[in-house]
């Protein structure tokens, strides 16, 4: 997201609590990353749909450059909702799968949650015919999107 709007110095995290495997590790990582760029980010937490209006409002009173969302099956389930508070509220998200990028949102850095299980499947049906396990990025290339450019799944 930096990279995108280098001129932004206040972002957002939006994780949720309620997952705190998940949470923990990714606020502490993406603190570090932020100190490191010279950015101040600001956590937000969601552990409902119904904390989303109240989160957005925090957002602006923070006056956040861009929101980051956290790969959660919350924020999963509730993607056009969070697309479309992104745009009422003018504020640029990035998220992991291409699906919020399709229901509204900027963009996506990973590739879609669709491709995403059809590539776990296959790599764990390689390692289970005998395949030596290996970061399956070495044989199976991810798919990216570009900015709210959604692509077909294969």
């Amino acid at each position: 997201m930096h990279e995108l709007l280098p001129s932004v110095t206040s972002m957002a995290l939006l994780i949720n609590p309620a997952a705190p495997a998940l949470a923990e590790p990714l606020s502490r990582m993406s603190r570090v990353a932020a100190n490191a760029l010279g950015l101040q980010l600001h956590i937000v937490h969601a552990s409902s749909d119904r904390d989303f209006d109240a989160m957005f409002e925090r957002l602006i009173e923070l006056r956040v450059g861009a929101l980051i969302i956290a790969p959660d099956s919350l924020f999963s389930n509730h993607k056009e909702q969070l697309a479309k508070l992104t745009v009422r509220h003018a504020i640029p998200a990035i998220y992991q799968y291409r699906e919020f990028a399709a229901a509204g949102g900027l963009m996506s850095y990973g590739t879609s949650e669709t491709e995403y299980y059809r590539l776990v499947g296959t790599y764990a049906g390689r390692v289970l015919k005998g395949d030596k396990p290996a970061y399956p990025g070495d044989r199976l290339p991810p798919r990216f999107v570009s900015v709210n450019s959604p692509v077909p799944d294969r």
